[in-house]
């Protein structure tokens, strides 16, 4: 028995209605495999959640989409059949008055639900259900019996339209693509996460490596400081050492020598600064000396002569 009629549908409610639907239908993480009532439940909460008219509940939005299903599935099959049979000369343009008129002509009244089928038309799930209704269509006038829609009442399209059982398109035609089932969405959910994770996993490593690499540079830095204040304490502590001190000559001779040595590394150490800094003054007081260099070297290739070629196609030089 059905339910006891609703509040009256408007166009923005249908529009509504066929938005949810294919919201719903798509979501291949929780539409696959569960059961009617269940998915009816969520296009009713999805639709209740937008709309600005009458809350409708699971039942509602699916006898109501069973009429809606019912007109746009003519409507479809129509439509493609015209589409596919364009007299030359036609436009596009043409093409959905000519459906309109079409489906008139077949179904003696108007078609009411081309906003919804606006939005439903490309959807995967729809194109399925639109190919296996051209394909049964196609068996029954194969076998001479009277066509029938695929889907007459509206509980058949309402059970339809949840898509419990995968649909398969008609031999020859691809021109819809299969949405992915649950299981592969969800691995390759899965494998997107382990990819991200991995990715940041290596970015923490590269970052770590820096830190350390950079701590290392900054331990050297300071164990070289250290050392040279420890060598700089021994020298000054060296050169600081009266010979009188010392119990011999052989005392005095050493001492003598550590501090020649001292005072010679001192001026090593004193020149190569002086040659470095007079290096990179000259460097800096001539800054254009590479690019004088660079313009006589490609004024001297300008003033050269191209070279000829004789008849054997060697090259020659004047």
């Amino acid at each position: 028995m059905p339910p006891k009629r609703g509040a009256n549908w408007l166009p923005q409610d249908d529009e509504q209605l066929a938005k949810s639907w294919r919201k719903i239908s798509e979501d291949v993480i929780r539409s696959n495999g569960q059961k009617k009532e269940e998915f009816w439940r969520r296009v009713a909460e999805d639709y209740n959640k937008y709309s600005s008219g009458v809350e409708r509940d699971g039942t509602s939005v699916m006898y109501r989409w069973g009429h809606i299903q019912k007109a746009t599935l003519k409507f479809s099959a129509i439509y493609n059949r015209l589409e596919n049979n364009r007299p030359s000369g036609s436009v596009m343009a043409d093409l959905l008055p000519d459906t309109k008129k079409a489906y008139y002509e077949q179904e003696g009244k108007q078609f009411i639900h081309e906003q919804a089928w606006m939005i439903i038309k490309d959807s995967p799930k729809w194109a399925a259900l639109s190919q296996t209704r051209a394909r049964g269509t196609q068996d029954s006038q194969s076998q001479a019996l009277p066509s029938t829609p695929a889907l007459d009442t509206q509980t058949d399209a309402a059970n339809a339209s949840q898509d419990d059982v995968a649909l398969t398109p008609a031999n020859g035609v691809t021109s819809w693509k299969r949405p992915p089932g649950v299981h592969t969405t969800k691995r390759l959910l899965k494998q997107d996460d382990f990819n991200a994770k991995k990715i940041k996993l290596l970015d923490e490593r590269s970052k770590n490596y820096r830190e350390q690499t950079l701590a290392m540079n900054r331990t050297n830095d300071i164990r070289q400081e250290v050392a040279q204040a420890e060598v700089h304490a021994s020298n000054l502590e060296i050169m600081a050492k009266d010979p009188d001190n010392l119990p011999n000559d052989i005392s005095r001779e050493f001492l003598k020598l550590q501090k020649e040595e001292i005072l010679e590394d001192l001026r090593e150490r004193i020149k190569r600064k002086k040659k470095s800094a007079q290096e990179k003054e000259i460097t800096d007081s001539n800054p254009s000396n590479s690019n004088r260099e660079d313009s006589a070297l490609s004024s001297s290739h300008l003033d050269s002569k191209p070279p000829s070629f004789n008849a054997e196609g060697e090259s020659t030089y004047e």
